[in-house]
C-alpha cells in the first residue's frame, strides 16, 4: 500500500513541488538540479524505500553538485 501511494505521488509530481519540498527542508536547488532530481525520482519510483535510500543516494550522488548532495543526504537521514 505504502508504495501505492509513493509511486502515485511521485506520478504527479511536478517541478514547482520538487523546489518547494526543497525549500521546506532548507535544501537550496537550482533549476538544473530540480529536473534532475525529478527525473530521477520518477525513474526509480518502483525503488524508493527505507532499505534501498543508500543505494539510490549512491547512484543520485554523481548527478548533483556536492553541497546538494551533502545537505540531501543530512535531510534525508533526519527525515527517514
Amino acid at each position: 500500500m505504502n508504495q501505492n501511494i509513493i509511486v502515485y505521488y511521485i506520478n504527479q509530481m511536478t517541478l514547482g513541488d520538487v523546489k518547494k519540498l526543497a525549500n521546506q527542508y532548507r535544501v537550496k536547488l537550482d533549476d538544473n538540479e530540480a529536473k534532475v532530481i525529478l527525473n530521477f525520482l520518477k525513474k526509480n519510483k518502483m525503488r524508493i524505500s527505507k532499505e534501498n535510500k543508500n543505494v539510490l543516494l549512491k547512484e543520485a550522488k554523481p548527478l548533483l553538485k556536492k553541497s546538494t548532495y551533502d545537505t540531501l543526504v543530512l535531510t534525508i537521514d533526519k527525515f527517514l
